[in-house]
């Protein structure tokens, strides 16, 4: 009377080993460029929320607010005047974004947008028209974001 042993044997291990290194040969890069395409599309995404927030705050405060961009240190935020008679007393809302720490390049056609109690675009004081370009690029992939004058969001 035979007894069978359960498992494999070395050479079933081994060519097992084999298929999954070869496998993971082949995909690795093509993970790896999904991931780095990812980093662009989550920075201008990032952004797009961050552009609606700033209209929303000043529908929320009736007053301007305005969405900094600061491309070449690759951050942008949001501040506003959150005094109860308007002494222009500004806060940051919510955090600064920024991207350099995920290796994604910005550029931006503008510094300041602005938007009004109203929640339409102003060029009041320092703040520049709507209509903005910011490009966020990994190095391999770009994603490109288009603002129009009256304050839309182009992908």
């Amino acid at each position: 009377m035979t007894t069978q042993r359960a498992g494999f044997t070395l050479i079933e291990g081994i060519i097992s080993i084999a298929v999954i290194g070869i496998l993971a040969a082949i995909s690795g890069p093509h993970v790896t460029a999904a991931l780095q395409s990812r980093q662009s599309s989550s920075a201008a995404d990032q952004f797009v929320v961050v552009h609606n927030l700033t209209r929303a705050t000043a529908l929320r405060y009736g007053r301007i607010a305005q969405l900094h961009i600061d491309a070449p240190n690759k951050r942008f935020w949001v501040d506003v005047d959150t005094s109860a008679n308007g002494s222009n007393q500004r806060a940051t809302i919510t955090n600064v974004r920024d991207v350099s720490d995920n290796g994604v390049t910005m550029t931006s056609s503008r510094a300041l947008l602005c938007f009004d109690a109203r929640g339409i675009p102003s060029t009041l004081g320092s703040c520049q028209p709507g209509d903005a370009q910011l490009i966020f690029s990994d190095g391999v992939t770009a994603d490109t974001i288009v603002t129009t004058a009256l304050g839309k969001m182009l992908r």
